[in-house]
């Protein structure tokens, strides 16, 4: 495919090209039947043919806000204009800001954090 205008794949060609090329967390390979997803929207999302689902797993509980907040959106294009990704042993400004914000209003003495990229 040339990085021009593509013509978008319909579900049934999402879903088999993945199960073709994606190996599928949590379920035998063979047995993996992802849903395809073309757009998103606060708490739902929809297929390329327009099936509309309520989305109660928050896409595995990281987007809880829910889905093209206009805010979230915001932050994280200043924040890729800005400095779009750093190794787990870099410090920036972003990281050291909520690690002192989780310390502020976590229980008891927790105070250090651990902050993955996986």
């Amino acid at each position: 495919m040339s990085a021009a205008k593509r013509t978008p794949l319909s579900g049934p060609e999402m879903v088999a090209l993945s199960k073709r090329h994606t190996m599928t967390e949590w379920s035998a390979q063979a047995a993996a039947n992802p849903i395809p997803i073309a757009r998103a929207k606060g708490s739902w999302f929809w297929t390329p043919e327009e099936e509309k689902f309520l989305d109660f797993n928050s896409q595995l509980m990281c987007t809880n806000i829910g889905h093209g907040d206009e805010r979230v959106l915001k932050a994280i294009t200043d924040q890729a204009a800005t400095l779009a990704y750093a190794n787990p042993f870099m410090a920036t400004e972003p990281r050291a800001r909520l690690g002192a914000k989780l310390a502020e209003i976590c229980p008891g003495d927790i105070d250090a954090f651990f902050f993955t990229n996986g």
